[in-house]
């Protein structure tokens, strides 16, 4: 419609009755001079849009043009400038950078730390893995992002592995906390590379951020379930903080299987036990295939509620657990969690 030499009223009457009866629009030819001032004045302020430049030709007696055929004019001169752009090849390059995937345990380090939220506070917390199977190597809490509290996963990951870093280099990105002098010390000390992801692409450290968020889904539930059968209710907060970070550690590690490790748990493969546990798995589900079901005595939902056991959950479990079934679950709690206790 906008290409046409019709107006719109006689488009859609024409539509309506299938018939011309008025004759074609003709475009108004614009003066040179008025054309090259508009685009000066697109040149020198080319945040202007129609309206505000088609004023400023008016204010300044450079020549009427309409509205829209100033935007026609602006998009013509960012062709002008592209072009202009390339003939002179200062665009800079971009940045090559190799993604390097671990062909087995201990050879690149992934590094990173996330937010928790749990009554109205939020915490900080660092973790060290293995990127070849996500094993969790190291942990730390604290309530804000300091060297400090990056180290301490470093330390904790160094001493299970008898003080030998990665054998490639360690994966971070570019946080304050990751660059400062003191990290770079610690890591010399211990005589890990350290290779940093682009900025702001953390999609080079897919796997740690994938793990994070992990983390947090299993987090939130393990909190909320220690909330409920009270345990450290004399502890304080960050305290009982760090007691929910290890125990979903431990759950992470050594009892929830990735697919994309076979079916197995991360402790397995860095353990080297994955073959044996895989053909443990095989032969239990060959043999639930084939076992005969006996006939039910209990209703489907008499038998979903038995498993659910949803009246023994407080009101703040209940609600994590229904918000996993909601687009980003995680958001969700973290808000509620900023706003309200119990």
């Amino acid at each position: 419609m906008s290409l046409t030499c019709f107006s719109r009223s006689q488009l859609y009457r024409w539509e309506k009755n299938r018939q011309l009866d008025r004759k074609e629009r003709v475009r108004k030819l614009l003066p040179e001079k008025t054309l090259e001032n508009a685009a000066s004045v697109v040149a020198t302020f080319p945040h202007f849009g129609g309206r505000k430049g088609q004023a400023y030709m008016l204010y300044h007696e450079l020549g009427y043009v309409g509205m829209s055929h100033y935007d026609r004019i602006k998009k013509n001169v960012r062709r002008l400038l592209i072009q202009e752009l390339s003939q002179r090849a200062i665009t800079p390059g971009r940045e090559f950078y190799e993604h390097v995937r671990p062909s087995k345990p201990g050879e690149i380090w992934g590094e990173d730390f996330t937010d928790v939220t749990v009554l109205c506070r939020t915490f900080k917390v660092a973790l060290v893995l293995d990127v070849y199977d996500e094993h969790y190597l190291g942990s730390a809490v604290s309530a804000r992002a300091t060297a400090a509290l990056v180290e301490q996963p470093i330390k904790q990951a160094l001493a299970k592995t008898g003080g030998r870093g990665p054998e490639k280099f360690l994966l971070s990105d570019n946080g304050s906390q990751y660059i400062s002098a003191a990290h770079g010390r610690l890591l010399t000390s211990a005589e890990i590379v350290q290779r940093r992801i682009p900025a702001c692409v953390p999609q080079y450290n897919g796997c740690t951020e994938g793990g994070m968020r992990d983390f947090k889904s299993v987090f939130y539930n393990v909190w909320e379930c220690r909330v409920r059968e009270g345990a450290d209710e004399e502890k304080n907060l960050l305290t009982r903080v760090e007691a929910a970070v290890q125990e979903t550690v431990t759950l992470m590690n050594e009892a929830i299987p990735r697919p994309s490790l076979g079916g197995v748990t991360p402790a397995d493969v860095h353990n080297g036990r994955q073959e044996a546990k895989r053909d443990e798995i095989r032969e239990y589900r060959e043999a639930e295939s084939k076992r005969d079901v006996p006939p039910w005595n209990r209703s489907y939902w008499e038998v979903l509620k038995s498993g659910l056991k949803a009246e023994q959950m407080s009101n703040t479990e209940l609600l994590t657990k229904l918000d996993f079934f909601c687009q980003r679950p995680l958001r969700r709690i973290a808000q509620r969690n900023k706003e309200c206790v119990g």
